[in-house]
């Protein structure tokens, strides 16, 4: 067993921290910090999904055993639990009213954003995922910035949960979780949210983000000194540095053999019941696409590239002639879900 094994001092005061139930001012404006970071991006991105103007605040900080939090909320509730890998792991789940929730999809459908008509069925709950998919990518990639670590999001598992007392997450029901509460604001509607995770989890983001700035002073005053007993402290991390992108490299490599399912899609149309029963042999169907216009290449059902048909042999290819960026990718959600 080696000392990266064992918990750090700062990371056993976190956890008992934690244990405690109490937060200073301190901890909670580090709590805060990390969140401020993450719903930034998440916020952004979710602006240019919805097409709206999107903001948040954070009121309140505060730790309670998960199943008391449960019990005391009173609306019907979408649960997104997120599971994070890499260079930060940890889980952490995100709280919205269902009418919240069902207000996004209609939006992402391109219909109003009043009022949540509707329910939550399938066909919502799927742009739901895809938008939480999104939001919470945009919003992870901004920490892994700040952290300077590769952060990756393994699952985003999305439920409802219309009685709290019976919900289901992968913390323990008895367990102390720190707990964010906000506003999230579109186009000026104010809908309540619900960040729960471990306080060491927080920590963990705010001390990485921190470390970074201040790992620089120590070097350049060694280098000052010349010391030769002083430089043996920075070997290891430098050790460890080398390390991680190989690691990184022989788990992306298990990923090279898995299939994609890649499908190039020359347009849609749009017909009622009654036109669908009148088809025959010899039917026509105008799509939305005009001759001589690129067709879409989706991998995986999302939209990466756009190319023109050409003709291999005595088989049908495509010719990429334009990648798709992340900007457009988010566009273009709506039309790869088929709404």
């Amino acid at each position: 067993m080696n000392s990266s094994d064992f918990l750090s001092q700062e990371e056993l005061d976190a956890l008992l921290k934690s244990l405690s139930g109490e937060l200073s001012d301190e901890d909670v404006n580090s709590v805060k910090e990390v969140l401020n970071i993450f719903m930034g991006a998440a916020s952004s991105a979710l602006s240019v999904i919805v097409g709206r103007d999107v903001s948040f605040s954070i009121d309140n900080v505060f730790q309670k055993p998960l199943e008391d939090f449960l019990k005391e909320l009173t609306d019907e509730m979408v649960i997104a639990e997120i599971k994070l890998a890499e260079g930060i792991k940890g889980d952490f789940a995100t709280l919205i009213p269902v009418s919240l929730g069902i207000k996004i999809a209609n939006m992402m459908m391109g219909g109003l954003e009043e009022p949540a008509v509707g329910e939550l069925d399938e066909i919502r709950l799927s742009a739901l995922q895809e938008t939480f998919n999104q939001i919470v990518s945009a919003g992870v990639t901004e920490l892994s910035t700040k952290t300077k670590k590769k952060i990756s999001v393994e699952s985003i598992k999305l439920s409802i949960v219309k009685k709290q007392e019976q919900a289901k997450l992968t913390f323990n029901p008895a367990e102390i979780l720190t707990i964010a509460s906000g506003g999230l604001t579109i186009n000026g509607s104010k809908s309540s949210y619900f960040v729960l995770a471990p306080f060491l989890f927080f920590k963990n983001i705010y001390n990485t983000i921190h470390a970074k700035a201040e790992e620089k002073k120590p070097k350049q005053e060694e280098k000052v000194k010349v010391q030769p007993v002083q430089f043996q402290s920075f070997e290891e991390p430098k050790q460890k540095v080398v390390a991680e992108p190989s690691e990184l490299q022989s788990k992306l490599e298990l990923l090279y053999d898995v299939p994609l399912k890649v499908v190039v899609e020359l347009g849609r149309a749009r017909l009622t019941l009654k036109q669908v029963l009148e088809l025959g042999v010899g039917s026509l169907i105008e799509l939305d696409k005009l001759t001589g216009e690129p067709v879409d290449i989706l991998v995986n059902g999302r939209l990466i590239a756009r190319g023109e048909v050409v003709v291999i042999d005595e088989s049908f290819g495509v010719r990429i002639t334009e990648i798709v960026s992340p900007k457009q990718r988010l566009y273009s959600i709506r039309e790869t879900n088929g709404l």
